[in-house]
């Protein structure tokens, strides 16, 4: 079994865009679509999850140095 990559935020971007793509073009069949589908939707809660994290992150750095 191969070893799972981490998701990153740029990685989850990236295969969404990749997902979008394939749907535009056509390339995803009937078959695949809900998967397609339900795996974008995951990817989407991940990308908000990291993007609501950071800012939470830089809001305590800003605030330790009396910035906020």
């Amino acid at each position: 079994m191969a070893k799972q990559e981490k998701l990153t935020y740029e990685s989850a971007s990236k295969e969404l865009e990749e997902i979008l793509e394939n749907m535009k073009s056509g390339e995803i069949g009937v078959d695949e679509l809900a998967a397609n589908v339900e795996r974008a939707s995951k990817l989407i809660k991940y990308c908000y999850e990291r993007l609501d994290q950071t800012e939470k992150k830089v809001d305590e750095i800003l605030k330790d140095l009396g910035l906020e």
